[in-house]
């Protein structure tokens, strides 16, 4: 009985919580297609083994990371849509403010957002308002409930500057205007950051995942050319390439955990996800060279 609730809450947590992550994203996913996804990406790393002779260690690092990789899509896509909500929201408070200027009501502002179809933005205010006309809710419990349903601190700190300023009075549409204002210049300082940082570390993944990788395999391939020329010359092993391209997936998975924190700080769920890019891309360099290499020179 114990066995049985434990399966059940580990496939509740693996998939029945990502299916559901999924559908806040607004991606209906069958539970079968999800699952199947999962099993393509456990016998993948095993034909791979057949196929390439991979090492035990390096088929096990291989799965365990695709399958993160897959469990952390339907995280990653949902903060992808609070990023873009949050990136949008300066917008939309100039909106407001446009609209409080010309006399119009927080709720006429709110509307005017909606009409201006603001990505990510103008859905969530229609849950306001839809909150307000058919459930009759008023102003103050709608943006309540509307933001502490959503995973975005910001809206639910603006949602309650809003909702002091109505209680308390003061000038709404100056507030708002500065905020926007300070919002849209964090947002230009981190995409700065991330475009001066982006660049050296996009260079470094080209050489340690790209570049290396391949010349190892140009010179495995080139080894085992000569090896066949030259029957004196020891022969370059399998046992030797699949260490190599053991070798090849640890270093690349390592750089790819520690490429990610610069870029995204220590989440785990993209941590894994450049570490199975990573590893598969220098992978792919080093086997595809190796097996061109020896063709060329044969």
């Amino acid at each position: 009985m114990d066995m049985s609730a434990s399966i059940s809450r580990i496939y509740n947590y693996l998939i029945k919580r990502n299916l559901r992550i999924l559908k806040k994203t607004g991606k209906n996913v069958d539970e079968r297609i999800f699952i199947g996804l999962i099993f393509v990406v456990l016998v993948l790393p095993i034909l791979l083994r057949i196929i390439i002779g991979f090492t035990l260690q390096t088929t096990i690092i291989l799965t365990l990371v695709y399958l993160g990789s897959v469990l952390a899509i339907p995280s990653i896509m949902y903060e992808s849509k609070m990023e873009k909500f949050d990136s949008n929201l300066p917008k939309a408070l100039y909106v407001m403010v446009l609209s409080l200027d010309s006399g119009r009501s927080i709720v006429e502002a709110i509307n005017e957002v909606i009409r201006s179809g603001i990505p990510e933005v103008d859905s969530v205010f229609s849950k306001i308002v839809l909150l307000m006309t058919e459930k009759k809710l008023s102003f103050e419990d709608s943006m309540m409930l509307v933001s502490n349903s959503l995973d975005s601190k910001l809206f639910r700190q603006i949602s309650r500057l809003i909702i002091e300023n109505r209680k308390y009075g003061g000038e709404l549409a100056n507030t708002l205007k500065k905020l926007a204002k300070t919002l849209e210049d964090l947002q230009n300082l981190k995409s700065q950051l991330i475009s001066v940082t982006g660049n050296g570390l996009a260079v470094g993944l080209v050489i340690l995942c790209g570049v290396i990788p391949a010349t190892a395999g140009l010179i495995g391939g080139y080894l085992t050319v000569i090896s066949q020329l030259a029957p004196t010359m020891p022969s370059v092993e399998p046992n030797q390439i699949s260490k190599a391209i053991e070798t090849v997936q640890m270093g690349s998975g390592l750089f790819g955990l520690l490429f990610s924190v610069p870029l995204f700080g220590l989440k785990i769920n993209k941590m894994i996800i450049t570490c199975a890019l990573c590893m598969s891309f220098a992978i792919t360099a080093f086997y595809g060279v190796l097996r061109l290499t020896g063709l060329l020179f044969a």
